[in-house]
C-alpha cells in the first residue's frame, strides 16, 4: 500500500494490494503521525469491503485512490470529522451511490460512527 502523508490532516492512499508498504511525506514538516496511522486504517477497512463488492461486480480495484482528511475540536481535543473521497475509475455510475452506503460497513467505521462524523464520496474517475 503507497501512504502519501500531503500534510498534518491530509493522506492519499492508493495500491491497496500492493505487498509494500510505503509512506512517503510530502515536505520536511509532515510525519506519519499516530491519528494518521488511525485514518489509515479507517482506508484500509473500507477497502476491504469494497474489495468484496468489486468481486460480485466483477471489477477490478487496482485503481482506486483514497484521499483522506480531517479536523480536530477542543475540549477535549479529538477528531471532529473525517472526510473519505474514495476515486474508483472502474466503478459505473449507477453503482456510486450504493458503494457510498457500504462504504460504511466496515467494522472501524461502524465502531466510531457514533463518535466521529465521516463524510465519504465515491468518484468513477482517476482525478484526485
Amino acid at each position: 500500500m503507497n501512504i502519501q502523508v500531503l500534510g498534518q490532516t491530509e493522506l492519499r492512499l492508493s495500491r491497496f494490494n500492493s505487498e509494500n508498504l510505503n509512506v512517503t511525506l510530502e515536505n520536511d514538516a509532515t510525519r506519519y503521525s499516530a491519528i494518521a496511522m488511525f485514518v489509515t486504517s479507517l482506508a484500509r477497512c473500507t477497502f476491504a469491503v469494497l474489495e468484496q463488492y468489486a468481486m460480485r461486480m466483477e471489477i477490478t480495484t487496482e485503481n482506486i485512490v483514497t484521499h483522506m482528511t480531517w479536523d480536530f475540536i477542543e475540549d477535549p481535543t479529538r477528531i471532529n470529522q473525517i472526510k473519505m473521497n474514495i476515486h474508483w475509475p472502474e466503478l459505473p455510475e449507477k453503482r456510486i451511490s450504493s458503494v457510498e452506503r457500504a462504504s460504511h460497513k466496515c467494522t472501524i467505521s461502524t465502531t466510531i460512527d457514533e463518535c466521529v462524523s465521516i463524510k465519504t464520496a465515491v468518484f468513477n474517475t482517476s482525478d484526485v
